[in-house]
């Protein structure tokens, strides 16, 4: 688009002309419009949502957006992210510059579009076991997006806990795939996560450890912190996180809090049931989320 053409542009028409180059497939240049429109109107909610939508494209990016203009009623207190639409309700994260801005550094290792809700519930989790002895564990880590976005949040660095990471950097072992797990989420999880590329992406956290191995095998090998007082489980398949909970959930002391990242997902039904048998045989409960996740706080 000629910058002529831009400069003429309204702020009022800027986010209509942005999203008929999204639903083109021009995601790279609606992303530069919402985003100079931002600079100039950092208020408006529904310019935000929509340049989060193209900023991380998929094969859902036009429902994305459908969704936003059928809420353009609701456009002071409208979010959509995959998954999850919200209106008529607070954005607590909205609120926190802090939040805003490390979201923003560390989208680009998640290529799911608007991920605050799913951030906020983790970053509530590990402020919730402040005063809980242990350290923080998580299995599955992709390219480290979750950690990385706490770590970042929290200045980790400066604090006395060890942070553990575990992941085959190879995907999920063939033998562990659930049903139908790879027709549904393939294309989610393309790319580069090598073990070398997440280890110097933590490398400013010398209390943070990237660990490569298959679960269970490297759990029962015992690379693992003596108590944990958060784990967030991201395995992607009941195997391997049924067999890390028999192995490490009396590692978690009362009022240790594990955050389950595909709990309520409909592609991730193996594991929600898996894992819902698993407590009920032991008179405990999963709270679902409709953000995809559960959340177990340890009695």
């Amino acid at each position: 688009m000629p910058q002529t053409i831009l400069e003429d542009l309204t702020v009022g028409e800027t986010p209509d002309i942005a999203e008929a180059l999204a639903r083109r497939g021009s995601h790279a240049r609606a992303h530069q419009l919402l985003r100079s429109a931002l600079q100039t109107v950092p208020s408006r909610l529904d310019i935000r949502v929509r340049r989060g939508i193209v900023a991380n494209p998929t094969v859902r990016t036009n429902v994305l957006l459908d969704l936003m203009g059928a809420l353009k009623s609701f456009q002071k207190s409208a979010f959509v992210s995959d998954g999850l639409a919200t209106w008529m309700k607070l954005l607590p994260f909205m609120e926190d510059v802090r939040f805003m801005q490390t979201a923003a550094r560390h989208e680009n290792l998640l290529p799911i579009p608007n991920w605050h809700w799913n951030l906020q519930t983790a970053l509530w989790a590990v402020q919730q076991v402040a005063k809980v002895p242990g350290d923080f564990m998580e299995l599955g880590v992709f390219r480290g997006h979750t950690t990385l976005f706490l770590a970042d949040y929290l200045e980790f660095q400066d604090i006395p806990r060890t942070w553990w990471l575990y992941d085959t950097f190879e995907g999920i072992p063939e033998d562990q795939l659930d049903p139908n797990w790879r027709d549904n989420n393939a294309r989610a999880y393309e790319g580069t996560f090598s073990f070398e590329e997440v280890q110097a992406r933590f490398a400013a956290y010398p209390n943070i450890k990237v660990i490569k191995g298959r679960v269970p095998e490297v759990l029962q090998a015992g690379e693992l912190p003596e108590q944990i007082a958060f784990l967030h489980m991201d395995l992607n398949n009941s195997t391997a996180e049924i067999a890390a909970l028999d192995l490490v959930f009396d590692r978690i002391p009362s009022g240790g809090v594990i955050l389950f990242d595909d709990y309520c997902w409909e592609v991730s039904r193996a594991q929600h049931d898996a894992e819902k048998a698993w407590f009920a045989q032991r008179g405990l409960h999963i709270l679902p989320l409709p953000t995809g996740q559960g959340v177990f706080v340890k009695p």
